[in-house]
């Protein structure tokens, strides 16, 4: 196409052509450079065309699909249409773009697809058409939308009203209700409890505590926790030992303050852990490789956004390769049967705390007793709920939380009534387990190089934890016995 029918060709013409005119020099240069000053000089050849040209009318045009898509893009080209003729050519492509409407409409309607309102704006003067088709389906739509909301709206305060006219559950003999204790008789997984204990009524507004479900839920944890629980294995093994793995576990603790991981994290990777190393013969190079990998399957199912494996391998001093850990990966998936996610210490932790009412200082000295114990191996031959109820009495009957605390008043409780109803442990269970916990909590384990095994200790040396590690007394069974007299 020439310049003067078209005014969005691109006419590139000869740089250094010394029989063009000065002005031809000019223009071919700024073509050929991409100036848009281009436009100058089509704008004066195109003015200079006969003026029945403009006032000639002409039937409007219409645009196919082929020439509308092979138009260029506004803004991309170098040359531009004269005003008076840009100003001609508005009611062609007015009706070039109707027409185009009309086709996409047509189309539309022949293939059975539905749209949404985005006709064209009536022009002035003219009277509005009757609503069409599509028209009335948006119309529709956005009925049924409002009435979809108003509807979930009003379900949220049904489910409001009903949370607040829950039954609560009360005896008059016990503190604790017989069905809504932690281990229950008649459970078998399908017959749940109706209603809420009444220590647990005040925190029914808190979706978090899932106060209606709270009770089934650590029924079937206490279940779960008595197949799964293990048995002290490393008599078992013949090339490592109890003291590697504390070492190991150690490590771990300061690889999950790295990655700044949530707790429960750390509870399950240790137990994966222990699960994977009863029931395989463990070398003693491969046993960080199985930490850490178990590390990593653990945040893949607690974690939003897990390490990747590159970062497992960077926080082991590349002592391993990426193949090495995804086949460990495989391994461990395979030997433990793809059940990850067992009942741990620390779900019973939240639990028995909130039973309590304990204070801000008491819930970090719990959790430190605690988490001290996941690298002795000797704790295993007690269930994860009796070490979390151990840690928990411990910490109540701690005086030096009620001093720096301020709260003189407060009396020791000794072995909580609530505690002991809702748990059904023995006090002689309790004492055994709280006397070896009080005794490791008080020593620093070391390695045969004299390397202290502080990780716990220094992690709740932190103002995050109240320093409760450092500033507060060490926990003694004796408060408990005299508390209890």
């Amino acid at each position: 196409m020439s310049s003067r029918t078209s005014g969005y060709s691109l006419r590139l013409r000869s740089r250094g052509n010394a029989n063009n005119s000065a002005d031809n020099d000019v223009a071919g240069s700024r073509t050929a450079l991409g100036d848009v000053a281009n436009v100058t000089g089509e704008s004066e050849a195109n003015n200079a065309a006969p003026k029945e040209t403009k006032v000639k009318k002409r039937k409007p045009t219409v645009l196919t699909k082929t020439a509308a898509a092979t138009r260029p893009k506004r803004g991309r080209s170098l040359s531009a249409k004269p005003k008076e003729e840009a100003e001609t050519s508005k009611p062609a492509a007015r009706a070039a773009t109707k027409t185009d409407a009309g086709d996409k409409k047509t189309t539309l309607k022949k293939a059975g697809v539905k749209r949404d309102n985005n006709s064209q704006p009536v022009a002035r003067g003219s009277k509005r058409s009757k609503p069409s088709d599509i028209d009335i389906v948006f119309e529709r739509r956005v009925t049924r939308s409002r009435s979809v909301s108003r509807r979930l709206t009003s379900k949220k305060e049904v489910v409001l009203r009903k949370a607040e006219d829950v039954k609560i559950i009360t005896d008059d003999k016990h503190i604790v209700p017989l069905d809504f204790r932690l281990h229950r008789e008649s459970f078998d997984g399908t017959n749940f409890t109706n209603g809420i204990a009444h220590y647990d009524a005040a925190r029914r507004s808190d979706p978090q505590t899932v106060t209606e479900y709270i009770t089934d839920l650590f029924q079937h944890l206490y279940k779960a926790e008595t197949i799964y629980k293990l048995e002290p294995y490393m008599y078992r093994q013949e090339d490592i030992n109890a003291r590697m793995r504390a070492i190991l576990i150690d490590w771990l603790v300061e690889v999950h303050m790295k990655f700044r991981l949530v707790p429960e994290t750390l509870y399950l990777c240790v137990s994966i852990i222990d699960r994977y190393c009863s029931k395989v013969d463990v070398l003693r190079s491969k046993l960080q490789l199985i930490g850490v990998t178990a590390l990593l399957v653990a945040c893949k199912h607690e974690e939003i956004y897990p390490p990747e494996v590159r970062d497992c391998v960077y926080i082991t001093d590349r002592a391993y390769n990426r193949q090495e850990v995804l086949d460990m990966e495989q391994d461990i998936l395979k030997v433990l049967d793809w059940r990850i996610s067992v009942p741990t210490a620390f779900p019973f932790l939240d639990r028995f705390l909130c039973l309590t009412n304990a204070s801000e200082m008491t819930k970090h000295a719990a959790a430190y007793y605690l988490e001290r114990t996941l690298q002795e191996h000797s704790f295993l031959q007690f269930r994860p709920s009796v070490v979390c109820a151990s840690a928990v009495i411990l910490a109540l009957n701690n005086p030096d939380i009620r001093v720096q605390e301020e709260d003189l008043d407060r009396e020791l409780p000794g072995f909580p009534t609530i505690l002991m109803e809702y748990t059904g442990f023995s006090e002689s269970e309790l004492t055994t387990c709280m006397e070896r916990m009080a005794e490791k909590v008080a020593e620093e384990p070391i390695t045969a190089s004299r390397r202290q095994l502080n990780a716990v200790k220094k992690k709740y040396e932190n103002n995050k934890y109240l320093e409760v590690s450092t500033n507060v007394e060490l926990p003694n069974v004796k408060y408990v016995m005299d508390a209890k007299k």
